[in-house]
């Protein structure tokens, strides 16, 4: 008997199930909210990649965007169980989790399916690049090649640069005069990243690096670990919940 996940991320649990745990106690048949589980077996050491496809506040499934060879891995249409009592807290407390965010973590089996364990959340950057030199970054060979997932709409993302950058570098589509690059990772991470990746060269006293940032967060500029910070007075992205700026 198992709460299986639905495509989309979604799970239901089959009528007769239902019964029998109403008979027998949701703590009896479902433990730890809901997911019988035998003992765990790590699967690598390796980190992966994925992105929260749906949270209910105490358990989740997470799409993995890295590839994991595994005879369970198929299970629950290729999604990985993730409880909240897995995910690692941060300096400010349990990071909020919701549908879409992306996030780190290791992998196990359990006998039924694939888990997620020590599942950090990652925080994301926006940065600005002219198609030149956005082309000239990603056509570098640790670059690799892109990648796509149904998770991830307008946009192709660079899974080789994690281990460089220790980062996921999310390029959008979107037909703009400027190409628009997401950094996910930790934020000593991404800062760094940013920094080293996303800056025009001018020395490391002189570097030009173009944030994108909500409207309403421009204000936080001026904590920024950089001097003088300049703020664009054009709104360059119109977008029905809040104009982004340079």
């Amino acid at each position: 008997m198992a709460r299986t996940a639905k495509k989309a991320g979604q799970w239901k649990v089959k009528a007769s199930e239902a019964s029998e745990a109403s008979e027998a106690g949701a703590e009896e048949v479902w433990p730890e909210f809901g997911r019988p589980q035998g003992p765990r077996q790590r699967v690598h050491e390796d980190r992966c990649t994925g992105v929260i496809t749906e949270w209910r506040g105490y358990m989740g499934w997470i799409a993995p965007l890295c590839k994991i060879s595994h005879d369970q891995a198929s299970r629950h249409w290729g999604l990985i169980y993730v409880s909240q009592t897995d995910v690692a807290a941060l300096p400010g407390g349990a990071p909020w989790m919701r549908a879409g965010r992306i996030v780190d973590f290791l992998v196990y089996s359990d006998g039924d399916g694939l888990g997620a364990e020590e599942v950090r959340a990652l925080s994301p950057l926006r940065v600005t690049l002219t198609h030149a030199e956005a082309r000239a970054l990603l056509k570098q060979e640790s670059a690799g090649r892109p990648e796509r997932s149904e998770y991830l709409a307008d946009s192709e993302h660079y899974l080789s640069l994690m281990s460089d950058l220790g980062v996921l570098v999310r390029k959008y589509s979107w037909p703009l005069p400027f190409v628009t690059l997401e950094l996910w990772g930790l934020v000593e991470d991404v800062a760094a990243a940013a920094l080293q990746y996303c800056s025009s060269a001018g020395g490391a006293e002189h570097r030009r690096l173009q944030l994108l940032l909500p409207e309403d967060r421009i204000a936080q500029v001026e904590h920024l670990p950089f001097g003088n910070p300049k703020v664009s007075t054009h709104t360059v992205v119109q977008t029905s919940a809040s104009p982004e700026s340079t």
